[in-house]
Protein backbone atom coordinates (compact mmCIF):
# COMPACT_ATOMS: atom_id res chain seq x y z
CA UNK A 1 0.00 0.00 0.00
CA UNK A 2 1.69 3.26 -1.09
CA UNK A 3 -0.63 6.80 -0.02
CA UNK A 4 0.89 9.69 1.27
CA UNK A 5 0.74 10.00 5.10
CA UNK A 6 1.68 13.93 5.00
CA UNK A 7 -1.40 14.07 3.00
CA UNK A 8 -3.50 12.22 4.77
CA UNK A 9 -6.79 13.66 5.71
CA UNK A 10 -8.10 12.51 9.26
CA UNK A 11 -11.56 12.49 10.67
CA UNK A 12 -13.31 14.28 13.56
CA UNK A 13 -16.22 13.85 15.45
CA UNK A 14 -18.79 16.27 15.36
CA UNK A 15 -19.84 15.52 19.17
CA UNK A 16 -15.88 15.18 20.18
CA UNK A 17 -16.53 11.84 22.53
CA UNK A 18 -14.64 9.81 19.88
CA UNK A 19 -10.80 9.05 21.67
CA UNK A 20 -8.86 9.86 18.43
CA UNK A 21 -9.33 11.10 14.91
CA UNK A 22 -9.97 8.32 12.24
CA UNK A 23 -8.04 7.71 9.15
CA UNK A 24 -11.04 7.81 6.09
CA UNK A 25 -10.81 3.57 5.64
CA UNK A 26 -11.35 3.87 9.75
CA UNK A 27 -14.63 6.06 8.98
CA UNK A 28 -15.99 4.39 6.60
CA UNK A 29 -16.37 0.99 8.24
CA UNK A 30 -17.47 2.41 11.43
CA UNK A 31 -20.32 4.62 9.62
CA UNK A 32 -21.12 6.48 12.80
CA UNK A 33 -18.87 8.05 15.63
CA UNK A 34 -19.41 6.10 18.77
CA UNK A 35 -22.19 8.61 20.72
CA UNK A 36 -24.07 9.24 17.48
CA UNK A 37 -21.72 11.95 16.19
CA UNK A 38 -20.53 12.28 12.34
CA UNK A 39 -16.98 12.06 10.91
CA UNK A 40 -15.75 14.96 9.23
CA UNK A 41 -12.53 15.74 7.41
CA UNK A 42 -10.46 17.93 9.59
CA UNK A 43 -9.55 20.00 6.73
CA UNK A 44 -10.39 20.16 3.25
CA UNK A 45 -8.89 20.22 0.32
CA UNK A 46 -8.75 22.88 -2.60
CA UNK A 47 -8.68 23.16 -5.97
CA UNK A 48 -7.46 25.82 -8.31
CA UNK A 49 -10.14 27.19 -11.31
CA UNK A 50 -8.12 26.30 -14.00
CA UNK A 51 -7.78 22.58 -12.10
CA UNK A 52 -11.40 22.59 -12.30
CA UNK A 53 -11.81 23.92 -15.69
CA UNK A 54 -9.68 21.35 -17.00
CA UNK A 55 -11.73 18.51 -15.48
CA UNK A 56 -14.13 18.68 -18.56
CA UNK A 57 -11.65 17.37 -20.59
CA UNK A 58 -11.45 14.23 -18.79
CA UNK A 59 -14.10 11.18 -18.17
CA UNK A 60 -15.74 11.05 -15.35
CA UNK A 61 -14.54 8.62 -13.33
CA UNK A 62 -10.81 10.37 -13.65
CA UNK A 63 -12.67 13.68 -12.07
CA UNK A 64 -14.23 11.84 -9.23
CA UNK A 65 -10.54 10.01 -8.86
CA UNK A 66 -9.12 13.58 -8.70
CA UNK A 67 -11.15 14.53 -6.11
CA UNK A 68 -10.95 11.54 -4.01
CA UNK A 69 -7.27 11.95 -4.23
CA UNK A 70 -7.27 15.59 -3.05
CA UNK A 71 -8.77 14.05 0.19
CA UNK A 72 -5.48 12.18 1.15
CA UNK A 73 -6.86 8.86 1.71
CA UNK A 74 -5.16 6.00 3.21
CA UNK A 75 -5.78 3.67 -0.53
CA UNK A 76 -3.05 4.01 -2.69
CA UNK A 77 -3.71 6.73 -5.82
CA UNK A 78 -3.48 3.76 -8.22
CA UNK A 79 -6.82 1.63 -6.16
CA UNK A 80 -8.36 4.97 -5.94
CA UNK A 81 -8.27 5.43 -9.67
CA UNK A 82 -9.36 1.70 -10.07
CA UNK A 83 -12.37 1.79 -7.89
CA UNK A 84 -13.50 4.69 -9.79
CA UNK A 85 -13.44 3.15 -13.14
CA UNK A 86 -15.64 0.16 -11.63
CA UNK A 87 -18.14 2.16 -10.28
CA UNK A 88 -18.71 5.05 -13.20
CA UNK A 89 -18.51 2.74 -16.04
CA UNK A 90 -20.99 0.72 -17.70
CA UNK A 91 -23.44 0.30 -15.36
CA UNK A 92 -24.47 3.98 -15.93
CA UNK A 93 -26.55 4.36 -19.38
CA UNK A 94 -24.66 7.56 -19.90
CA UNK A 95 -21.22 8.09 -20.71
CA UNK A 96 -21.19 11.02 -19.02
CA UNK A 97 -22.04 9.76 -15.78
CA UNK A 98 -23.53 12.99 -14.40
CA UNK A 99 -24.29 14.85 -17.43
CA UNK A 100 -26.04 19.26 -17.40
CA UNK A 101 -28.21 19.29 -19.98
CA UNK A 102 -30.04 22.57 -21.13
CA UNK A 103 -33.73 21.53 -20.51
CA UNK A 104 -35.09 24.67 -20.95
CA UNK A 105 -33.65 28.12 -22.46
CA UNK A 106 -31.19 28.80 -20.09
CA UNK A 107 -32.20 26.35 -17.62
CA UNK A 108 -29.74 23.32 -16.65
CA UNK A 109 -30.72 20.04 -15.04
CA UNK A 110 -27.54 17.69 -13.69
CA UNK A 111 -28.92 14.81 -14.32
CA UNK A 112 -28.06 12.42 -11.78
CA UNK A 113 -30.18 9.07 -12.40
CA UNK A 114 -28.24 7.07 -15.20
CA UNK A 115 -27.08 4.43 -12.63
CA UNK A 116 -28.67 1.03 -12.46
CA UNK A 117 -31.27 2.03 -9.82
CA UNK A 118 -32.06 5.25 -11.61
CA UNK A 119 -31.32 7.64 -8.64
CA UNK A 120 -28.71 10.10 -7.39
CA UNK A 121 -28.09 7.58 -4.26
CA UNK A 122 -25.75 5.40 -7.30
CA UNK A 123 -23.60 8.27 -7.86
CA UNK A 124 -22.03 7.49 -4.09
CA UNK A 125 -23.52 3.70 -4.04
CA UNK A 126 -21.88 2.29 -6.99
CA UNK A 127 -18.44 3.55 -5.20
CA UNK A 128 -18.94 3.49 -1.55
CA UNK A 129 -18.91 -0.43 -1.67
CA UNK A 130 -15.59 -0.37 -3.21
CA UNK A 131 -14.23 1.86 -0.84
CA UNK A 132 -15.75 -0.35 1.97
CA UNK A 133 -14.30 -3.61 0.60
CA UNK A 134 -11.08 -1.96 0.69
CA UNK A 135 -10.94 -0.76 3.69
CA UNK A 136 -11.96 -4.15 5.29
CA UNK A 137 -9.06 -6.01 3.58
CA UNK A 138 -7.24 -3.20 4.80
CA UNK A 139 -8.73 -4.10 8.29
CA UNK A 140 -8.17 -7.81 7.99
CA UNK A 141 -4.54 -7.61 6.91
CA UNK A 142 -3.42 -5.46 9.56
CA UNK A 143 -5.77 -7.36 12.18
CA UNK A 144 -7.40 -4.28 12.87
CA UNK A 145 -10.22 -6.55 13.40
CA UNK A 146 -11.16 -10.15 12.52
CA UNK A 147 -15.22 -9.39 11.88
CA UNK A 148 -17.36 -8.64 9.09
CA UNK A 149 -19.75 -5.96 8.85
CA UNK A 150 -23.61 -5.62 9.28
CA UNK A 151 -24.64 -2.62 6.84
CA UNK A 152 -27.95 -1.27 8.46
CA UNK A 153 -29.62 1.31 6.51
CA UNK A 154 -32.93 3.34 6.92
CA UNK A 155 -34.13 4.44 3.78
CA UNK A 156 -37.19 6.70 2.63
CA UNK A 157 -37.04 5.21 -0.74
CA UNK A 158 -33.75 5.44 -2.99
CA UNK A 159 -30.99 4.68 -0.63
CA UNK A 160 -32.36 1.47 0.64
CA UNK A 161 -32.56 0.46 -3.73
CA UNK A 162 -29.19 2.07 -4.27
CA UNK A 163 -27.29 0.61 -1.23
CA UNK A 164 -28.72 -3.01 -1.66
CA UNK A 165 -27.86 -2.80 -5.45
CA UNK A 166 -24.30 -1.85 -4.63
CA UNK A 167 -23.25 -4.65 -1.55
CA UNK A 168 -25.23 -7.71 -3.45
CA UNK A 169 -23.04 -10.42 -2.94
CA UNK A 170 -20.22 -8.88 -1.62
CA UNK A 171 -17.46 -10.42 0.50
CA UNK A 172 -17.61 -10.19 4.05
CA UNK A 173 -20.77 -8.10 4.17
CA UNK A 174 -24.23 -8.37 5.08
CA UNK A 175 -26.32 -5.76 4.45
CA UNK A 176 -30.49 -5.44 5.90
CA UNK A 177 -32.98 -2.28 4.90
CA UNK A 178 -35.28 -0.96 6.59
CA UNK A 179 -38.07 1.27 4.49
CA UNK A 180 -41.38 2.65 5.73
CA UNK A 181 -44.69 1.49 5.81
CA UNK A 182 -46.64 2.72 3.15
CA UNK A 183 -43.47 5.64 2.61
CA UNK A 184 -41.75 5.11 -0.32
CA UNK A 185 -43.27 4.61 -4.14
CA UNK A 186 -44.65 1.26 -5.49
CA UNK A 187 -41.51 1.05 -7.54
CA UNK A 188 -38.99 1.84 -5.38
CA UNK A 189 -40.76 -0.91 -3.03
CA UNK A 190 -40.59 -3.08 -6.03
CA UNK A 191 -36.82 -2.38 -6.39
CA UNK A 192 -36.49 -3.46 -2.85
CA UNK A 193 -37.84 -6.37 -2.11
CA UNK A 194 -37.02 -8.09 -5.14
CA UNK A 195 -33.25 -7.40 -5.33
CA UNK A 196 -31.41 -10.55 -5.62
CA UNK A 197 -28.27 -10.93 -3.25
CA UNK A 198 -27.57 -14.02 -0.98
CA UNK A 199 -25.81 -11.24 1.58
CA UNK A 200 -29.06 -9.39 1.82
CA UNK A 201 -32.71 -8.78 3.27
CA UNK A 202 -35.06 -5.72 3.22
CA UNK A 203 -37.73 -4.99 5.98
CA UNK A 204 -41.12 -2.53 5.72
CA UNK A 205 -41.18 -0.72 9.49
CA UNK A 206 -44.25 0.64 11.27
CA UNK A 207 -43.72 4.42 10.85
CA UNK A 208 -42.67 7.23 8.54
CA UNK A 209 -39.03 7.64 7.45
CA UNK A 210 -38.09 9.06 11.21
CA UNK A 211 -39.41 6.05 12.62
CA UNK A 212 -37.05 4.00 10.52
CA UNK A 213 -34.09 6.54 10.75
CA UNK A 214 -34.31 6.67 14.61
CA UNK A 215 -34.82 2.93 15.33
CA UNK A 216 -31.88 2.33 13.55
CA UNK A 217 -29.45 4.85 15.00
CA UNK A 218 -30.45 3.53 18.27
CA UNK A 219 -29.69 -0.08 17.91
CA UNK A 220 -25.86 1.26 16.70
CA UNK A 221 -25.79 2.77 20.08
CA UNK A 222 -27.02 -0.23 22.00
CA UNK A 223 -23.59 -1.66 23.03
CA UNK A 224 -24.83 -5.15 24.55
CA UNK A 225 -26.24 -5.74 20.97
CA UNK A 226 -23.09 -4.86 19.42
CA UNK A 227 -21.00 -7.26 21.62
CA UNK A 228 -23.88 -10.04 20.55
CA UNK A 229 -23.23 -9.27 16.93
CA UNK A 230 -19.71 -9.79 17.30
CA UNK A 231 -19.74 -12.67 19.84
CA UNK A 232 -22.55 -14.80 18.10
CA UNK A 233 -22.36 -13.68 14.28
CA UNK A 234 -18.67 -12.44 13.94
CA UNK A 235 -20.43 -9.36 12.83
CA UNK A 236 -19.70 -5.41 13.38
CA UNK A 237 -22.28 -2.66 12.15
CA UNK A 238 -21.89 0.02 9.74
CA UNK A 239 -24.34 1.87 7.83
CA UNK A 240 -24.63 2.63 4.00
CA UNK A 241 -26.80 6.14 4.78
CA UNK A 242 -25.85 9.57 4.01
CA UNK A 243 -24.61 9.64 7.87
CA UNK A 244 -21.12 7.40 6.66
CA UNK A 245 -18.93 9.94 5.07
CA UNK A 246 -18.67 7.63 2.32
CA UNK A 247 -21.79 8.55 0.71
CA UNK A 248 -20.39 12.24 0.98
CA UNK A 249 -17.35 12.32 -0.71
CA UNK A 250 -18.45 10.81 -3.69
CA UNK A 251 -21.32 13.34 -4.19
CA UNK A 252 -18.67 16.13 -3.84
CA UNK A 253 -17.48 14.95 -6.86
CA UNK A 254 -20.56 15.57 -8.88
CA UNK A 255 -20.48 19.44 -8.24
CA UNK A 256 -17.05 19.75 -8.93
CA UNK A 257 -17.63 18.01 -12.23
CA UNK A 258 -20.95 19.88 -12.97
CA UNK A 259 -19.66 23.49 -13.01
CA UNK A 260 -16.56 22.03 -15.21
CA UNK A 261 -19.28 21.24 -17.44
CA UNK A 262 -21.17 24.52 -17.27
CA UNK A 263 -17.87 26.47 -18.04
CA UNK A 264 -17.27 24.14 -21.15
CA UNK A 265 -20.62 24.58 -22.58
CA UNK A 266 -20.29 28.10 -21.87
CA UNK A 267 -23.47 28.18 -19.62
CA UNK A 268 -21.03 30.29 -17.23
CA UNK A 269 -18.17 32.14 -17.63
CA UNK A 270 -14.95 30.60 -15.96
CA UNK A 271 -14.63 31.82 -11.93
CA UNK A 272 -18.42 33.10 -12.16
CA UNK A 273 -20.59 31.84 -9.76
CA UNK A 274 -23.07 29.57 -10.42
CA UNK A 275 -26.20 29.12 -8.07
CA UNK A 276 -27.62 25.62 -7.36
CA UNK A 277 -30.67 24.27 -6.24
CA UNK A 278 -30.82 21.01 -4.92
CA UNK A 279 -34.33 19.29 -3.58
CA UNK A 280 -33.48 18.11 0.08
CA UNK A 281 -34.49 15.91 2.54
CA UNK A 282 -31.27 14.42 4.55
CA UNK A 283 -29.10 17.21 3.68
CA UNK A 284 -26.67 15.29 1.97
CA UNK A 285 -27.16 16.35 -1.19
CA UNK A 286 -27.00 20.21 -0.55
CA UNK A 287 -24.15 19.49 1.81
CA UNK A 288 -21.93 17.99 -1.04
CA UNK A 289 -22.53 21.30 -2.56
CA UNK A 290 -21.57 23.49 0.45
CA UNK A 291 -18.01 21.56 0.52
CA UNK A 292 -17.76 21.69 -3.31
CA UNK A 293 -17.84 25.51 -2.33
CA UNK A 294 -15.36 25.64 0.35
CA UNK A 295 -13.12 23.44 -1.49
CA UNK A 296 -13.30 26.59 -4.60
CA UNK A 297 -15.72 25.57 -6.55
CA UNK A 298 -17.31 29.45 -7.89
CA UNK A 299 -21.09 28.13 -6.55
CA UNK A 300 -23.12 31.07 -5.76
CA UNK A 301 -26.50 30.69 -4.05
CA UNK A 302 -27.07 27.28 -2.44
CA UNK A 303 -31.01 26.70 -2.73
CA UNK A 304 -32.14 24.52 -0.20
CA UNK A 305 -35.89 23.40 -1.85
CA UNK A 306 -37.95 21.88 0.15
CA UNK A 307 -41.72 20.02 0.31
CA UNK A 308 -44.12 20.74 2.25
CA UNK A 309 -42.52 19.03 5.48
CA UNK A 310 -40.64 22.12 5.49
CA UNK A 311 -38.22 21.61 8.40
CA UNK A 312 -35.55 22.72 6.32
CA UNK A 313 -36.70 26.01 5.02
CA UNK A 314 -38.48 26.79 8.23
CA UNK A 315 -35.04 26.65 9.95
CA UNK A 316 -33.03 28.59 7.14
CA UNK A 317 -34.92 31.32 7.57
CA UNK A 318 -35.44 31.64 11.51
CA UNK A 319 -32.56 29.73 13.06
CA UNK A 320 -35.14 27.54 14.77
CA UNK A 321 -35.35 23.41 13.89
CA UNK A 322 -38.51 22.37 15.40
CA UNK A 323 -40.22 19.58 15.14
CA UNK A 324 -41.82 19.03 18.26
CA UNK A 325 -45.85 20.18 16.98
CA UNK A 326 -44.83 18.91 13.37
CA UNK A 327 -46.18 15.88 12.01
CA UNK A 328 -44.49 14.06 8.75
CA UNK A 329 -46.92 15.38 5.60
CA UNK A 330 -47.26 12.67 3.05
CA UNK A 331 -46.03 14.18 -0.39
CA UNK A 332 -45.26 13.14 -4.38
CA UNK A 333 -41.49 13.50 -3.27
CA UNK A 334 -41.24 10.80 -0.48
CA UNK A 335 -37.72 10.93 -0.59
CA UNK A 336 -37.60 14.30 1.04
CA UNK A 337 -40.68 13.33 3.27
CA UNK A 338 -38.09 13.64 6.45
CA UNK A 339 -38.10 16.03 9.80
CA UNK A 340 -34.91 14.92 11.36
CA UNK A 341 -32.07 15.62 8.42
CA UNK A 342 -29.36 13.88 9.88
CA UNK A 343 -26.84 15.73 7.44
CA UNK A 344 -27.26 18.99 8.75
CA UNK A 345 -25.33 17.97 12.27
CA UNK A 346 -22.28 18.16 9.65
CA UNK A 347 -22.78 21.63 8.41
CA UNK A 348 -23.43 23.30 12.15
CA UNK A 349 -19.89 22.05 13.09
CA UNK A 350 -18.27 23.13 10.11
CA UNK A 351 -19.77 27.01 10.64
CA UNK A 352 -19.32 26.97 14.36
CA UNK A 353 -16.27 24.52 14.95
CA UNK A 354 -17.44 23.75 18.88
CA UNK A 355 -18.50 20.05 19.51
CA UNK A 356 -20.43 21.42 22.80
CA UNK A 357 -22.49 23.16 20.73
CA UNK A 358 -23.00 20.57 18.31
CA UNK A 359 -23.66 18.31 21.11
CA UNK A 360 -26.01 20.16 22.71
CA UNK A 361 -28.32 21.13 19.86
CA UNK A 362 -28.06 17.73 19.09
CA UNK A 363 -29.60 16.75 22.33
CA UNK A 364 -32.00 19.17 22.65
CA UNK A 365 -33.59 17.50 19.53
CA UNK A 366 -33.92 14.40 20.73
CA UNK A 367 -35.25 15.16 24.39
CA UNK A 368 -37.35 18.82 23.23
CA UNK A 369 -37.98 18.12 19.40
CA UNK A 370 -36.21 21.65 18.83
CA UNK A 371 -33.05 23.52 19.08
CA UNK A 372 -31.60 27.24 18.07
CA UNK A 373 -28.99 27.59 16.90
CA UNK A 374 -26.43 30.74 18.15
CA UNK A 375 -26.69 34.56 16.48
CA UNK A 376 -23.22 33.67 14.82
CA UNK A 377 -24.02 30.16 13.44
CA UNK A 378 -27.91 31.58 12.24
CA UNK A 379 -26.14 34.23 10.32
CA UNK A 380 -23.63 32.28 8.59
CA UNK A 381 -26.07 29.92 7.80
CA UNK A 382 -28.36 32.34 5.97
CA UNK A 383 -25.19 33.76 4.08
CA UNK A 384 -24.92 30.03 2.35
CA UNK A 385 -28.30 28.69 2.14
CA UNK A 386 -31.90 30.08 0.78
CA UNK A 387 -34.82 27.93 1.93
CA UNK A 388 -37.86 27.55 -0.19
CA UNK A 389 -40.67 25.06 -0.25
CA UNK A 390 -43.49 23.92 -2.89
CA UNK A 391 -46.58 22.27 -2.04
CA UNK A 392 -48.06 19.18 -3.11
CA UNK A 393 -50.41 20.72 -5.91
CA UNK A 394 -47.72 23.19 -7.10
CA UNK A 395 -45.04 19.81 -6.95
CA UNK A 396 -47.49 18.46 -9.69
CA UNK A 397 -48.23 21.00 -11.93
CA UNK A 398 -44.86 21.78 -12.23
CA UNK A 399 -44.04 18.37 -14.06
CA UNK A 400 -47.24 19.27 -16.42
CA UNK A 401 -46.40 22.67 -16.74
CA UNK A 402 -42.57 21.73 -17.95
CA UNK A 403 -43.39 18.80 -19.89
CA UNK A 404 -46.03 20.52 -22.32
CA UNK A 405 -43.75 24.03 -22.93
CA UNK A 406 -40.35 22.34 -22.62
CA UNK A 407 -40.98 18.34 -23.51
CA UNK A 408 -38.81 17.47 -20.30
CA UNK A 409 -40.41 14.99 -17.79
CA UNK A 410 -39.26 15.76 -14.39
CA UNK A 411 -39.65 13.55 -11.49
CA UNK A 412 -41.64 15.28 -8.33
CA UNK A 413 -38.10 15.47 -6.48
CA UNK A 414 -36.89 17.54 -9.49
CA UNK A 415 -40.07 19.42 -9.91
CA UNK A 416 -39.68 20.74 -6.46
CA UNK A 417 -36.27 22.03 -6.99
CA UNK A 418 -37.13 23.61 -10.43
CA UNK A 419 -40.02 25.22 -9.02
CA UNK A 420 -38.05 26.71 -6.24
CA UNK A 421 -34.90 27.92 -8.69
CA UNK A 422 -37.83 29.75 -10.98
CA UNK A 423 -39.08 31.53 -7.85
CA UNK A 424 -35.64 32.30 -6.63
CA UNK A 425 -34.70 32.94 -9.93
CA UNK A 426 -34.23 36.76 -11.94
CA UNK A 427 -31.06 37.63 -10.09
CA UNK A 428 -29.05 37.12 -13.57
CA UNK A 429 -26.39 34.70 -12.03
CA UNK A 430 -27.17 30.96 -14.20
CA UNK A 431 -29.10 28.09 -11.62
CA UNK A 432 -28.25 24.65 -12.03
CA UNK A 433 -31.11 22.36 -11.12
CA UNK A 434 -30.24 18.63 -9.14
CA UNK A 435 -31.87 15.80 -10.63
CA UNK A 436 -31.85 12.89 -8.22
CA UNK A 437 -34.75 10.20 -9.73
CA UNK A 438 -35.70 9.12 -13.19
CA UNK A 439 -39.46 10.35 -13.47
CA UNK A 440 -40.43 6.35 -13.86
CA UNK A 441 -39.49 5.45 -9.87
CA UNK A 442 -42.87 7.47 -9.48
CA UNK A 443 -45.03 6.76 -12.48
CA UNK A 444 -48.16 7.65 -10.21
CA UNK A 445 -47.67 11.19 -9.75
CA UNK A 446 -45.84 11.80 -12.94
CA UNK A 447 -49.48 10.74 -14.31
CA UNK A 448 -51.58 12.97 -11.93
CA UNK A 449 -49.30 15.53 -13.33
CA UNK A 450 -49.52 15.26 -16.77
CA UNK A 451 -53.16 14.77 -16.12
CA UNK A 452 -53.81 17.45 -13.72
CA UNK A 453 -54.85 15.44 -10.82
CA UNK A 454 -54.41 16.62 -7.41
CA UNK A 455 -52.21 15.29 -5.22
CA UNK A 456 -53.49 12.36 -3.51
CA UNK A 457 -56.76 11.79 -5.59
CA UNK A 458 -57.40 8.60 -7.71
CA UNK A 459 -55.95 8.40 -11.30
CA UNK A 460 -59.03 7.64 -13.11
CA UNK A 461 -59.50 4.55 -15.25
CA UNK A 462 -55.98 4.03 -13.65
CA UNK A 463 -54.81 0.23 -12.68
CA UNK A 464 -51.57 -0.76 -10.77
CA UNK A 465 -48.51 1.21 -10.36
CA UNK A 466 -46.66 -0.38 -12.21
CA UNK A 467 -49.02 -0.53 -15.11
CA UNK A 468 -48.56 3.48 -15.27
CA UNK A 469 -45.42 3.48 -16.52
CA UNK A 470 -47.11 2.74 -20.05
CA UNK A 471 -49.14 5.03 -19.53
CA UNK A 472 -46.87 8.05 -19.09
CA UNK A 473 -45.21 6.82 -22.07
CA UNK A 474 -48.40 7.79 -23.73
CA UNK A 475 -49.32 10.90 -22.01
CA UNK A 476 -45.57 12.19 -22.81
CA UNK A 477 -44.11 11.67 -26.48
CA UNK A 478 -40.49 10.35 -26.25
CA UNK A 479 -40.72 9.03 -22.66
CA UNK A 480 -39.64 5.41 -22.84
CA UNK A 481 -39.17 3.12 -19.73
CA UNK A 482 -35.90 2.55 -19.11
CA UNK A 483 -34.23 -1.49 -18.92
CA UNK A 484 -33.59 -1.18 -15.70
CA UNK A 485 -36.88 -1.28 -14.53
CA UNK A 486 -37.98 -3.59 -17.40
CA UNK A 487 -35.82 -6.10 -15.92
CA UNK A 488 -37.59 -5.08 -12.21
CA UNK A 489 -41.12 -5.95 -13.88
CA UNK A 490 -39.67 -9.47 -14.17
CA UNK A 491 -38.07 -10.49 -10.88
CA UNK A 492 -39.94 -12.08 -7.77
CA UNK A 493 -40.83 -10.73 -5.07
CA UNK A 494 -38.19 -12.27 -1.94
CA UNK A 495 -39.01 -9.76 0.83
CA UNK A 496 -42.53 -9.22 2.41
CA UNK A 497 -41.76 -9.00 6.35
CA UNK A 498 -43.06 -5.82 8.40
CA UNK A 499 -41.66 -5.28 11.70
CA UNK A 500 -42.62 -2.74 14.42
CA UNK A 501 -41.47 0.96 15.53
CA UNK A 502 -38.30 0.77 17.66
CA UNK A 503 -35.08 -0.40 18.54
CA UNK A 504 -36.15 -3.93 20.36
CA UNK A 505 -37.83 -4.70 17.11
CA UNK A 506 -35.50 -3.68 14.97
CA UNK A 507 -32.85 -6.40 16.64
CA UNK A 508 -35.10 -8.81 17.04
CA UNK A 509 -35.92 -9.06 13.20
CA UNK A 510 -31.84 -8.53 13.08
CA UNK A 511 -31.66 -12.25 15.64
CA UNK A 512 -34.24 -13.42 13.33
CA UNK A 513 -33.00 -13.39 9.77
CA UNK A 514 -28.75 -13.78 11.16
CA UNK A 515 -30.53 -17.16 12.59
CA UNK A 516 -31.07 -18.67 9.83
CA UNK A 517 -28.15 -17.36 7.66
CA UNK A 518 -24.59 -17.41 7.67
CA UNK A 519 -21.70 -15.79 5.86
Amino acid sequence: MRYNARRMIRYLDTRGLSDRPRTFTEAILEGIAPGGGLFVPERLPHFGLDEIVALAALPYRERAARVYEAFGLDVSAARVREIAAAAYGANFDDPAVAPVREAAPGRFVLELWHGPTLAFKDMALQCMPLFFSEALEQAHAGAATNLDFLILVATSGDTGVAALNGFADRAHTKICVYYPDAGVSALQELQMVTQPGDNLTVFRLDGDFDACQSAVKAVFDDGAFAEELAGRHGLALSSANSINWGRLMPQIAYYVSAYADMVAQGAVGAGLPLDVCVPTGNFGNILAAYYAKRMGVPLGRLLCASNANKVLSDFIATGVYDIAARGLVKTPSPSMDILISSNLERLLFDMCDDHALVRGWMTELKEAGRFAVDDSTRLKLQAELTGAWVDNDACLRTIGRVQREHGYLLDPHTAVAWQVAEELGGTGTPTLIVSTAHWSKFAADVVRGLRGVPAGEPIPGAGPDIGLLDVVTELAPGATVPPQLQAVRERPVRFDARVERGRDAVEASLRAWLGDSAL
